[in-house]
């Protein structure tokens, strides 16, 4: 028998969704699973991309064949703050390989991990203002 989770309480819902309210100039950039937004969160990713939208960040949802998470993960950005991290350690992503541009930096980072020891590791840790 498959047992339902509890509905979230307000206070839990919003402290899952900081990882997405609290993308702006001092963190470029968060994500949450599709599944927390829609189970967790009881909202719809669509809806989220909207809020983040109207806030003037750019959100990216990606499927479970572009996203390293198993249900796939909706990205939320603030483009010009992302853009000046990537062109402050540009030396690091293009060793690496990475692009340097917001849109394809985000991208790449729902499709591959990296392992703390990686030199790219600390620039993602950085867009993500540290948190995950």
């Amino acid at each position: 028998m498959m047992t339902r989770r509890p509905k979230p309480t307000e206070p839990e819902r919003r402290a899952m969704l900081e990882s997405l309210t609290d993308v702006g100039p001092s963190k470029p950039v968060g994500y949450l699973p599709l599944y927390a937004i829609r189970d967790f969160v009881r909202l719809s990713p669509k809806a989220v991309a909207a809020d983040a939208a109207a806030r003037g960040l750019a959100a990216a949802r990606f499927g479970t064949k572009q996203c390293r998470i198993k249900s796939g993960a909706l990205y939320v950005y603030h483009r010009e703050a992302l853009a000046g991290l990537l062109q402050a350690r540009a030396d690091v992503l293009d060793a690496a390989g990475l692009p340097r541009d917001p849109d394809g930096f985000v991208a790449h980072i729902a499709a591959v991990r990296y392992e703390a020891d990686h030199p790219v590791h600390a620039v993602i840790k950085a867009a993500f203002a540290d948190t995950f």
